[in-house]
């Protein structure tokens, strides 16, 4: 989805940077982008935090502003796995990390006419009632999909809705962008039975885009601080206060 969303904004003449994890994800970026239009490339690990630090300094080093950015990267795994810092690795990069690298950008942001941070996310989140720090930062057992990553999902739409809450002047939208047929949906992350489902009826990486894209800047575009689920706002009945935001990234 994130190449797509790429493509697209490219076309338009934006200019646009990318976070890629190496130098073979840039060629393959660059070889697949074409000459589509110039990308600025920085390369960071986002499940090490001190790249987190680097590569957001790196940016403001050579950008003057920022108007967007798109939280998209992602993973979704098949077990338990810990980041460096102890927490559920799916957490640590899924919403530690977009977290801390939007928090460090926020000066960048300030500085552009209708700044807007847009990040994906997935279905159901609006059901959820409440939300376990310790369970979610080292999950007592491990399900695939509905279980960590799910978690890693929510976490990630309440601590930008807590960005929300305490920065003036930046709004923020966090959406599902559908069932999309991507690397991450093909992997082992994702449940057995549902892979047949996957093949059948998800929809192509472009539609996922385009619904990243509209949640930007489609022509009802939505408030701060929502979180979008087929295209249509969501309650989340959930908030952080700063001493759970604090916990949780520790």
């Amino acid at each position: 989805m994130g190449l797509e969303l790429t493509k697209k904004l490219l076309s338009e003449g934006h200019q646009i940077g990318l976070i890629v994890r190496s130098d073979k994800r840039k060629k393959d970026a660059i070889e697949a982008l074409a000459s589509l239009g110039k990308v600025d490339f920085f390369i960071a690990d986002l499940s090490k935090r001190d790249q987190i630090l680097r590569v957001a300094e790196e940016i403001s080093n050579r950008w003057p502003h920022i108007d967007v950015i798109f939280n998209n990267a992602g993973v979704l795994l098949d077990k338990l796995n810990f980041s460096d810092y102890g927490n559920e690795l799916q957490l640590e990069i899924n919403a530690i990390s977009p977290y801390l690298l939007t928090t460090a950008l926020l000066p960048l942001l300030g500085k552009a006419e209708t700044p807007l941070v847009v990040n994906t996310a997935t279905a159901g989140l609006n059901s959820k009632k409440s939300i376990n720090i310790e369970a979610f930062k080292r999950p007592p057992k491990f399900t695939k999909l509905t279980g960590s990553y799910m978690d890693s999902k929510f976490a990630l739409v309440l601590l930008m809705n807590y960005l929300n809450k305490t920065t003036e002047g930046i709004r923020f939208v966090s959406l599902n962008p559908g069932a999309i047929k991507t690397k991450m949906t093909a992997g082992d992350g994702m449940p057995f039975w549902l892979k047949p489902i996957r093949n059948l009826l998800f929809k192509s990486p472009g539609q996922g885009a385009e619904n990243i894209y509209n949640a930007a800047f489609g022509k009802n575009t939505p408030g701060s601080g929502i979180y979008l689920s087929n295209g249509k706002p969501k309650e989340i009945k959930v908030s952080l206060t700063q001493d759970q935001v604090e916990e949780l990234v520790q």
